[in-house]
């Protein structure tokens, strides 16, 4: 049985610089099988516009990582979207069901991406064999790319043990600490979704007392927004 397992970011990258690489021959044409198969299904969307994306391409992946630190990738195969912005990938598994790792895609439309740090990946099928025949869906964002340039002053809190600035777009969030103590000016460039809002919170805190502010801002597409945040 495949079973879905998350990793913390730096066992996650470990994993990924110890891998073997991408074959680049697909196992699957992605539209024949007979047997057991899994059925991949689901639509790619553009999340400013909420509507599907035509001749999207969606790449599926099998990690291997039955190896205590070795892994390699298995390219499964691709599909294309259809005007809708609909998907179907169909593939035998029974060939990796005693096999241990997990199914995930790499979803891709011109310069749109879902994750600024691990770019077109999307997450992760948990598939089974109780899932043999049945279709599995799954839909899937794309965003389009804009930049959020924030400067951070905290010229007034010098007892401050952290300072922490986090956003989000969508379900996608990260975050960025700076180390306190010290009067700080500093700028960040974060890549965030275009068209839609940002969720954006600086948080400071020192032995006693904490402080956050909130603001949703929205950046137009393909350019870069300035913020600042002062404390």
């Amino acid at each position: 049985m495949n079973k879905l397992i998350i990793y913390p970011p730096f066992i996650l990258a470990l994993l990924l610089f110890n891998s073997c690489g991408k074959n680049k021959n697909p196992l699957f044409d992605g539209v024949n099988c007979t047997g057991n198969c899994f059925i991949l299904a689901g639509k790619i969307l553009d999340s400013a516009v909420i509507t599907g994306l035509s001749n999207a391409e969606i790449k599926f992946y099998f990690k291997d990582i039955t190896g205590t630190i070795i892994s390699k990738t298995i390219y499964l195969g691709r599909a294309f979207t259809d005007p809708a912005g609909n998907y179907t990938f169909k593939f035998d598994g029974t060939s990796l069901k005693n096999t241990y790792g997990y199914y995930y895609a790499e979803a891709y439309k011109g310069n749109l991406f879902h994750d600024p740090f691990y770019g077109n990946r999307m997450p992760a099928f948990n598939l089974d064999s109780t899932l043999y025949n049945i279709p599995v869906i799954q839909n899937f964002s794309l965003f389009r790319p804009a930049y959020l340039k924030v400067r951070i002053i905290a010229s007034m809190v010098t007892s401050s043990q952290s300072l922490t600035v986090s956003y989000h777009y969508g379900k996608i969030g990260h975050g960025v600490v700076v180390n306190g103590g010290r009067q700080i000016d500093t700028t960040i460039t974060l890549k965030t979704a275009g068209d839609i809002r940002t969720f954006i919170q600086a948080d400071i805190r020192g032995i006693g007392f904490s402080i956050s502010k909130k603001d949703t801002i929205i950046v137009n597409s393909n350019t870069t927004r300035q913020y600042e945040i002062k404390f």
